[in-house]
């Protein structure tokens, strides 16, 4: 082959690859930056750039499936990580600052939030139960007030992801748009089966035989969450009978409830996520007469990197379907190995590889002795 046909060659190549999205460099072909349309979970045509490598989330629901599906591009967190959360997080992700956002929180600074410089904001809306025109205009102008405020960058509607029977549609979404979509299904795939191979046992048990539990909210336990709460999603999920007779508040939840009430509920399993309530109660003979203490059934929701049970609500209670359903019915779930499921979850997408005395230290911590692990 002569050289003119050799140039002509090599002209043809670059033209087909710079149709496909490449460009030429030093050390070979690399995927061209630029720009590419999509459609939003609000139904909104929006101009993002192309690959996305940069992301900050308003809400914790939209950063934990980026930091599961994508954590190279999560650029904060919203909330300042305890050393708690830290234990069981790569290196590279202690280190993220805390940007705040606009959830039960409110705390976000749009100054922040900029000077981070992310190429796109992900914000969590009411999509999905948005028929009500009212609730539509409110998250038609929740978005255009952000947009307005992030100027040029764009600001992505994820529809909110706080349920964890719902959660599949907007991990889809963040997947495609980071350019994660197999790591999406795999996250998608397994919420799908664990909650089937829960729910298809749980769904046998008669009413008259579901455990009573009991949801202990902050340092004295003195705060709950009734059936139907999205902070409580997990004990009816697993076939728990909620006890807390207590009117569902919207916002952050965290009904004010007394001892008196509580003794009077008598619940057979208690569960919480405050470890200083879990390590005074059996210490605490307020509550030594019920049921759930004198039997040792009290359990504390792992913590870390995100808390299995609740807040933030979203894709990391995933992990938390199969450890309430043991708790609740370790007879019937025998043949479910938590091990295995943890050490997978945790590898596959929290990015960090579980040794065997690791993970039987989350589960013996968490308030399991040792005939629910296996």
């Amino acid at each position: 082959m002569n050289k003119n046909h050799l140039v002509l060659v090599a002209a043809v190549f670059l033209i087909v690859a710079s149709g496909m999205g490449y460009y030429l460099t030093e050390t070979g072909l690399t995927l061209a930056t630029g720009n590419t349309t999509i459609v939003d979970m609000a139904d909104r045509n929006l101009t993002v750039p192309s690959p996305i490598t940069k992301v900050l989330s308003t809400s914790p629901t939209a950063t934990v499936i980026v930091y599961m599906v994508a954590p190279e591009t999560l650029l904060a967190f919203n909330y300042e990580t305890t050393t708690e959360e830290q234990e069981y997080m790569p290196g590279p992700y202690k280190g993220l600052p805390s940007v705040g956002g606009w959830y039960g929180a409110q705390s976000g600074s749009y100054e922040q939030f900029i000077s981070m410089d992310p190429q796109v904001v992900l914000e969590s809306v009411a999509v999905s139960n948005s028929t009500s025109s009212s609730t539509h205009a409110a998250t038609t102008s929740t978005l255009n007030e952000r947009q307005r405020k992030f100027g040029s960058i764009p600001v992505v509607a994820v529809d909110d992801n706080s349920n964890v029977t719902t959660v599949n549609p907007s991990i889809e979404f963040i997947g495609k748009l980071l350019g994660k979509e197999d790591q999406a299904k795999k996250l998608t795939d397994y919420n799908t089966r664990i909650q089937k191979e829960v729910t298809d046992v749980v769904s046998t048990i008669p009413e008259s035989e579901k455990v009573t539990v009991y949801y202990a909210e902050g340092s004295t336990g003195l705060q709950t969450e009734p059936s139907g709460s999205v902070h409580g999603q997990l004990i009816d999920l697993c076939g728990g009978k909620n006890v807390a007779d207590v009117q569902l508040q919207g916002g952050t939840g965290k009904t004010e409830v007394s001892m008196e009430q509580i003794l009077k509920w008598d619940p057979e399993v208690i569960i919480t996520t405050e470890p200083t309530f879990y390590k005074g109660i059996y210490g605490n003979s307020s509550w030594s007469s019920v049921s759930a203490v004198k039997n040792k059934r009290v359990y504390l929701s792992p913590q870390s990197p995100f808390k299995w049970f609740d807040r933030p609500t979203g894709a990391n209670l995933i992990m938390g379907v199969p450890w309430v359903a043991k708790i609740l019915y370790p007879d019937k779930f025998q043949n479910l190995s938590l091990v295995s499921e943890v050490k997978n979850f945790y590898s596959e997408f929290y990015h960090y590889d579980l040794g065997d005395d690791e993970v039987k230290n989350i589960l013996e911590e968490s308030g399991m002795d040792s005939s629910m692990i296996n």
